[in-house]
This record gives structure tokens, sequence and C-alpha cells, in this order.
């Protein structure tokens, strides 16, 4: 049996390693496109999309909230959003060849589970399944009903793909391992969290699920998967894991989520407020000369309204 300690500080090293390869994949492709980020900043960027993502149906609110967060300390912003749609482009065919690795090693092995779990794993899938429907109807709709934002989504991602393929390609094959690292990191809390239920199921099978439940949020209609998730871990969609259920679904939410949430409050008020500092004693440091040519310009005027309402 392994200690509680060892599971969560395990857990803990997971999520913290994942952060630090997402981080460090989205600066490669900065980089590859030609621009610099810092660590700091990207990785507060992620942590500020996975909070987004977590409070919205579908996932939506992760990338918007990421390219806010640049905006707001200075990258260009011409630059962010391709820069974020690159990553998604170079992301999901390596996750797809992950799930379809794991659903040709166990997918089998799941399903029979699921059969065997009793019937409330099968009313647990048959509920997720049809809220997956519901949730692509309501994509369906909403793209009938704003027709012109669903043709402005799909320029961004044929010009993500545009750029994808422009991108140094060392810079391109390193997203790869870093994304497979970044997947690996994630699917593997919940076999971490389950190894002490009594007859747990095979790593593959519950590496599958946790796939399932993590990258299946994408399509659920409610923030974060949250209620369908929950429901279908208690109802044995990972497994009969007995009366440790609640706990690792508990732990779950908290390593998936809560960690990202409770660690973005902080950092994003240091960051932000470092930088209106910064550019407060740019401001200081930047005095209007009197000699200079005058300049009529909005920027010009309102300086000098400040320097003569100092002097008053």
């Amino acid at each position: 049996m392994t200690s509680a300690l060892s599971i969560h500080a395990t857990c803990l090293g997971l999520v913290v390693l994942n952060l630090i390869v997402r981080t460090w994949r989205t600066q490669v492709i900065f980089s590859g496109l030609g621009d610099r980020v810092s660590f700091t900043d990207v990785a507060i960027a992620n942590l500020a999309g996975d909070t987004a993502a977590a409070l919205t149906p579908l996932r939506i609110g992760g990338l918007p909230a990421q390219v806010a967060f640049f905006q707001r300390v200075g990258t260009r912003p011409q630059l962010a959003l391709p820069t974020l749609l690159v990553e998604s482009v170079l992301l999901y065919p390596v996750m797809a060849a992950f799930g379809a690795g794991l659903a040709l090693s166990a997918g089998l092995e799941w399903l029979q589970l699921l059969k065997t779990a009793g019937t409330t794993a099968g009313r647990a899938l048959q509920t997720i399944l049809g809220v997956f429907v519901v949730g692509w109807l309501l994509v369906l709709i909403v793209k009938r009903a704003a027709p012109n934002r669903s043709r402005e989504v799909g320029r961004s991602i044929r010009d993500g793909v545009a750029l994808a393929r422009g991108m140094r390609p060392g810079a391109a094959l390193l997203t790869v391992p870093l994304t497979v690292l970044d997947v690996l990191t994630r699917v593997a809390l919940l076999p971490v969290l389950a190894m002490n239920v009594p007859n747990t199921p095979p790593a593959d099978v519950l590496a599958l699920a946790s796939f399932a439940l993590l990258y299946g949020q994408v399509a659920m209609p409610t923030p974060g998967g949250a209620g369908l998730v929950e429901y279908g871990m208690l109802g044995g969609a990972a497994g009969d894991l007995g009366a440790s259920a609640s706990g690792i679904t508990f732990w779950w939410r908290v390593y998936t989520v809560g960690l990202h949430m409770a660690a973005l409050a902080p950092l994003l008020w240091w960051r932000l407020s470092s930088r209106a500092k910064g550019q407060r004693a740019a401001g200081r440091a930047d005095p209007v000369i009197a000699d200079a040519p005058r300049s009529d310009s909005p920027r010009d005027l309102a300086r000098r309204d400040r320097m003569g309402s100092r002097n008053r």
C-alpha cells in the first residue's frame, strides 16, 4: 500500500510538471513564430486559460482569457492569438493519436468494465452521451444563429494552420514530445489517485477513462463538465472505486482544476500590479522637454495637461 502522502506528493508533482511542459511548449511556438515571451507570463496565461475553460461550457473561455492576459501585459495582439491558434493546431492531432492508442490498448476492456460495473454506470454513460448530443446540437444552433462568427472562427483556424506550416521545423517538431508529456501528466492523475483501491482496474483502463473524462469536457455544455464528470466517476466510468470513489473524485477535481484557480489569483495580481508600477516608473522617467517641438497628438496633449496640473 502506498501512503496517502506519497500519492498526493506525486499528484502535486504531476501538476507542476504539466504546467512547466505546457509553458515551455507555448514559448517554443512563440519563438518559432519570431517572438519571445517570458516563462512567467506564459505560465500565468495558461493558468488563466485553465480557469476560464473550467468555468465555461464547452471550455470556450480558455483561449479568450489567454489572449486577454497577453494583451494586458503588453504582448503584441497580432501575435498572441495566432500563436495560441498554432498551439491548438499542433496539439489536437497528438491528443487524438494518444487517445486512439489508449482506445486500441484498453477500449474493449473499458467497455466491458462499463457493462459489468452495474446499472449505475450504464445510466451514467447514457446520460453523458445524451448530454454530448445536446451540447453539439446547441453548437449547431449557435452556428446557424451567428454564421458570421462561425465563418470568423473558421478563418482563424485556417490562419493557424497556415502559420503552423510556416514555423521553423525544429520548433514544430519539439511541440510533439512536449504535448505527449502534457497529456501523460494529466492522464496519470486518476490512476495515481486510485492506486490504493482494492481490485482497481488495470492502469491502461484507468488511463483511458481518465483521458475520456479530461478531454471529453470540450463537448460538455456544463462549465468544465461539472456534475457530468462527477456523475460518471461515481457511476463507474473509471471502474468500481468502492467507498473511495467520492474522495478520488474530489481530489481529481482539486488537481485538475482547483490548484490552477488557487494559483492564478495571487500570480495575476502580482504580475498586473508589477506592470502598472513599471508603467508609472517609465512615465516619471520620460519628462516633457521644454524646448522640444510641441505636438498636438492626443497623447502629448494629455501629457501636457498632467504636467500643467502638477505645476498649479
